[in-house]
């Protein structure tokens, strides 16, 4: 077997490396993010107690941020100074780090999907950034050298890239080109269209979710401080006379929303500031971001599949999401936590013609999904959703309405069950399934949806099961719902014909079993 040519870096790094005293302005930021992100959470209800309950808040606030302040620069200087990396001849990445508990990572060439750099601002004015080990599987598992020169990080980077095909060669796994290789090709998404990305995205939503629980509280704080205030304003007013604490009330109801709302379109552009997409050689390479410009390269190869999205504000926006998740975006939420991952390619908010453009890099097939033929779903599903989720609701409080109330309550059951009827049609008018051939290839696009759509579009080697279930009532009509599991996450088409879902199947599985195409 043909030995793998030996790349030799240069000899201090064959030894262990300290990073640049610059990285510790990297940990500070590190902790301090992941003690937002981790922590802040459970110590909200600490948070909202503190807020509505101690007496000399500024004081105290200023005592436990000092505090914190103090133990979190002490932490990432213990954990700067503990930190060391090396990278062998042996093709290994190694990283000695931790405070209390010391930890050795051992990342193998072979097993890291991409080599990222990112430049956070505080590393601009000394020309370092951040070289970034995607470890295939688990985005948990990426190792991360802080404070290195750009020069180094893309030397590191161009020999862990050359390893892997050298890798390919041996394993006589053909590297595939596109036609067009040698043509380079961009996207640039303006900050203006960023900003869309805001109001589309759910962030708004999760964040009024989050504190939900404790709006009662939230509330009576604002009651005091502000609401009480408003009202005696509006009183003076002789036009708001009687209905000032109600008016005061929305007000606040607004600020707050739009206060989430803002905080959503902050975020968006805070992650994709100034957005370039790059397409060259059969690879994407990504470069966005406000305090830290990330940079992110990933193969055609590794992108296991296309999510298309369009909620009902990206569709009053005329504006789509597209997300390439990879292996180590994978996992059951994938389609969820698509947004949140670095290593998920993700053009946050595009036009149609867009779309087209990037989809048409990927597969040169690509045409108007609205134009494929969709295989539906049989309408025994229509009957079922209707009953379950329409019906039996709007039978029950009719009920409840009838019984606690006067009968004319029962019109806004009706009204209820009638939205809810829209939805399951609608839901049942975007479900489908469709196939494409091209050039000897098969591709599968899933379609579902309600108000919005979203389209996931898969080369159908790259599954990694297929599955068929069926329920008693379902047996008896002889139909089948199909599952599909990818490397980054699942897809499913419920209530086909039962011959339909197993040809589907045994396809599906003669794909992955006959095809030696790598993907991971």
């Amino acid at each position: 077997m043909q030995q793998l040519k030996k790349m030799s870096l240069p000899m201090s790094d064959q030894q262990w490396q300290r990073v640049s005293p610059w990285a510790l302005l990297y940990f500070i930021v590190h902790f301090a993010l992941r003690f937002i992100k981790d922590g802040l959470l459970n110590l909200l209800p600490i948070l909202v107690l503190f807020v509505t309950q101690v007496e000399q808040k500024l004081f105290w606030g200023q005592i436990a941020v000092a505090v914190a302040s103090l133990v979190l620069v002490l932490y990432a200087f213990a954990y700067y100074r503990n930190f060391k990396y090396r990278i062998t001849d042996g093709h290994e990445i190694l990283l000695n780090k931790g405070v209390f508990k010391k930890e050795r990572l051992t990342l193998k060439f072979a097993r890291v999907q991409n080599v990222n750099i990112a430049e956070p601002f505080y590393f601009q004015p000394v020309n370092l950034v951040n070289c970034i080990f995607d470890a295939a599987g688990s985005s948990a598992q990426e190792a991360v050298i802080p404070g290195v020169k750009l020069s180094y990080a893309e030397q590191v980077r161009e020999q862990v890239m050359e390893f892997k095909a050298q890798l390919q060669q041996q394993e006589q796994l053909p590297v595939e080109q596109s036609e067009a290789a040698d043509t380079p090709k961009t996207l640039t998404i303006s900050n203006a269209e960023i900003a869309k990305f805001g109001l589309m995205s759910n962030m708004a939503i999760l964040a009024l979710a989050a504190l939900a629980p404790f709006m009662n509280v939230i509330f009576e704080y604002l009651e005091k401080t502000i609401i009480n205030r408003l009202e005696a304003i509006l009183n003076e007013q002789a036009a708001f006379v009687g209905s000032a604490a109600a008016i005061a009330a929305l007000i606040m109801v607004v600020a707050i929303v739009l206060c989430a709302i803002l905080l959503s379109v902050v975020m968006a552009l805070v992650r994709f500031f100034n957005f370039q997409l790059y397409f060259q050689d059969d690879k994407f390479k990504r470069v966005a971001g406000l305090f830290e410009r990330q940079q992110l390269s990933i193969s055609v190869s590794k992108i296991q599949s296309v999510q298309i999205k369009q909620n009902i504000i990206a569709r009053l926006l005329n504006r789509y999401t597209l997300i390439c998740p990879q292996v180590s975006s994978g996992g059951m939420a994938a389609g969820v936590a698509a947004h949140k991952n670095k290593q998920t390619l993700v053009m946050p908010v595009i036009t149609k013609e867009q779309v087209q453009a990037v989809c048409g890099w990927l597969f040169p097939w690509f045409v108007d999904l609205t134009e494929l033929n969709f295989i539906k779903p049989e309408r025994a599903l229509l009957y079922k959703n209707t009953f379950f989720y329409v019906i039996l609701p709007t039978v029950f409080s009719a009920l409840i309405f009838n019984a606690l109330f006067d009968t004319a309550t029962m019109l806004w059951s009706i009204v209820v069950g009638l939205v809810l009827m829209i939805g399951v049609f609608l839901n049942y008018q975007k479900t489908g399934l469709a196939m494409y051939q091209h050039d000897g290839r098969f591709f599968a696009v899933f379609k579902t949806g309600m108000l919005g759509v979203q389209y996931r579009v898969f080369e159908i080697y790259k599954a990694q099961s297929v599955t068929t279930i069926s329920t008693y009532l379902m047996r008896r009509s002889q139909l089948k719902s199909l599952y599909i599991q990818l490397a980054s996450g699942y897809v499913s088409m419920p209530y086909l014909k039962a011959e339909l879902a197993e040809q589907f199947a045994d396809f599906a599985l003669h794909e992955i079993e006959g095809v030696e195409r790598n993907w991971f």
